[in-house]
């Protein structure tokens, strides 16, 4: 039964109700009409309403806030590569063939190869359709490691192409194409598309939450029940609720759970059903689920148990809803369990240079890795422990690093690592063995773990654990300190967003029901449905992916419009 799926996806965080069947359209009362119905309106939502609308369709957008989600709360870069313009500018030589033998090490056979090879090659007219629409990019390169480019870069390497494990196999490329504008710029490139959303007057209805889908006899989706909230004042009450959960404000879980909570009453309480035909398609482009902890309880309990110490990126609208509205019409789900968990270590570069450990005191991971790499590895260890083992000379160097430049990473990076530093639990020892005892790892291990990479370097043969020769030197005299970059640290300021969603067909974006058929006239793209981003995570993929899936998405919905009833 479907009904008996929809608990098992939603577990205690069910925010959708089951389809309404009818034997026809007609059979309705429609409130409002449309050729494609486009559930969500961020990133991935408005490339889908885009391309629809370009294809001659009649689209309109069902947004449950006022828009952005996401999108409009990341970083706002953008992953491609293959020869873009801007990488021209810049003087990185790239190809689609580089490309994707770098990115089949990083998304590890989330989707067939062909598929792979097909976002590669339409990555530079991707973002060309981007710029066209008005959004601003630039070939301004930073070639250092960072998390994220300093104010005055806007291409960078935004993934692990120089670790020397993944450079063996495809040539390095800066393919981060960070939207230019002040700050983390996914607010500007929401913008950029909201406003070409304005140009093609594609209608948004806003304030407005979808309920459940009505499927036809044969199980074709055919329109959506919607919660509308009307009233202005009430409408204000509900943004101020949103406004709740801002994603990087960091000890904010009470609060923002509560505004949740509140939100998806005061829908139910105010709001008014109405029910719209899509008579071509209707895509849900809603984003994850890390905001609904009940949804993330009943996939991840790890996570969901150490909910209070993440710094969830997205937005209240990270709900579940459009997985579980997917579910319900009978579609399938996949890689529910897997997430991006970032672990930003760089700036400053000083803890690059030092060793993280876990409870074995053993290595476990190159300290240069990419931040989804480095926390996935760290989520992968005993209770999802782990510490940074720096010098007396690494500490010195880390608080010089941390004196604030003017160059716009103290507040997102410096301060983080300031605060673990000073209130995460570090832990001081003038000796290795000392140090060991007070973060609860073996003395002798720890010890064994340091000289093992300490003769390596001095024998010339590299980091044993593949880090960059930039950042490898041995750990030298005490006193030590460890600083607790464990999951569970609040002080460790990881970034999750969840990464599994609905099964659909690679060609089309159509859901796919568990034994493979296509659910007529649903669709899904961006973080609902599984995608290049769904076994590993890079900055600027999920952006990526959103235009890749979105458009495509569009496409297929709007070329099917006419063939239905």
């Amino acid at each position: 039964m479907v009904d008996a799926e929809l608990a098992a996806v939603a577990g205690q965080g069910l925010v959708a109700e089951n389809v309404i069947t009818i034997a026809s359209p007609d059979n309705l009362s429609w409130d409002l009409e449309a050729d494609v119905v486009v559930v969500g309106f961020g990133g991935a939502g408005a490339a889908a309403a885009l391309e629809a609308c370009e294809q001659d369709a009649k689209v309109l957008i069902v947004e449950r806030f006022e828009g952005g989600g996401s999108t409009a709360n990341s970083g706002g870069v953008y992953y491609a590569g293959g020869g873009t313009r801007f990488q021209k500018e810049a003087g990185v030589a790239d190809n689609p063939d580089e490309m994707f033998r770098y990115l089949v090490q990083e998304c590890k056979g989330a989707v067939s190869d062909a598929t792979l090879q097909r976002f590669c090659d339409e990555s530079v007219a991707n973002i060309e359709w981007l710029t066209a629409h008005g959004l601003g990019f630039e070939g301004s390169l930073y070639s250092g490691k960072t998390n994220y480019p300093p104010e005055d870069k806007y291409l960078y390497y935004a993934g692990n192409e120089k670790v020397p494990a993944f450079a063996a196999t495809a040539a390095p490329a800066a393919r981060g194409h960070r939207t230019k504008g002040a700050g983390w710029t996914g607010y500007a490139y929401f913008d950029g598309l909201k406003r070409a959303v304005e140009r093609l007057e594609i209608p948004v209805l806003t304030h407005s939450r979808v309920q459940r889908l009505v499927v036809d006899g044969e199980g074709s989706v055919v329109g959506l029940e919607i919660i509308e909230i009307v009233d202005p004042v009430d409408r204000q009450k509900h943004m101020a609720l949103y406004a709740k959960v801002d994603p990087m404000r960091p000890f904010n879980t009470t609060r923002a759970e509560k505004a949740i909570a509140e939100a998806l009453a005061f829908e139910l309480q105010v709001g008014r059903r109405r029910l719209i035909r899509a008579r071509s398609g209707v895509i849900l482009s809603t984003g994850g689920f890390g905001y609904n902890v009940d949804m993330v309880r009943a996939h991840m309990p790890f996570l969901a148990d150490r909910n209070s110490a993440l710094m969830r990126l997205g937005s209240m609208g990270c709900s579940g809803g459009g997985i579980q509205l997917g579910v319900s019409a009978g579609g399938a789900v996949g890689k529910m369990d897997h997430a991006f968990l970032g672990r930003m270590i760089a700036p400053p570069n000083a803890l690059v240079q030092g060793i993280i450990v876990n409870r074995r005191g053993e290595r476990f991971v190159n300290e240069d890795a990419y931040n989804a790499l480095l926390g996935g590895a760290i989520m992968d260890q005993p209770d999802g422990d782990a510490w940074i083992i720096i010098d007396r000379d690494l500490h010195r160097t880390l608080l010089r690093q941390c004196i604030p430049t003017g160059d716009g990473t103290f507040k997102p990076y410096l301060a983080p690592a300031l605060l673990n530093l000073f209130f995460g639990g570090t832990k001081r020892g003038h000796t290795l063995a000392e140090l060991a005892g007070k973060i609860g790892v073996p003395a002798e291990k720890l010890e064994a773990t340091v000289a093992e990479t300490n003769s390596a370097i001095a024998a010339g043969q590299g980091d044993p654990m593949g880090k960059n020769p930039d950042y490898v030197r041995p750990l030298g005299r005490g006193p030590y300190r460890a600083l607790n970059t464990s999951v569970g640290n609040p002080y460790s300021f990881c970034i999750f967003f969840t990464l599994g969603g609905l099964s659909v067909d690679e060609l089309r974006g159509v859901v796919l029901r568990p034994d493979g058929s296509p659910i007529d006239g649903l669709y899904a793209a961006g973080r609902a449905a599984m995608g290049l981003p769904s076994n590993g995570y890079i900055s600027g993929l999920s952006l990526a992916d959103g235009v890749f899936s979105g458009r495509r998405a569009g496409r297929d919905a709007a070329l099917g419009r006419g063939n239905r009833g």
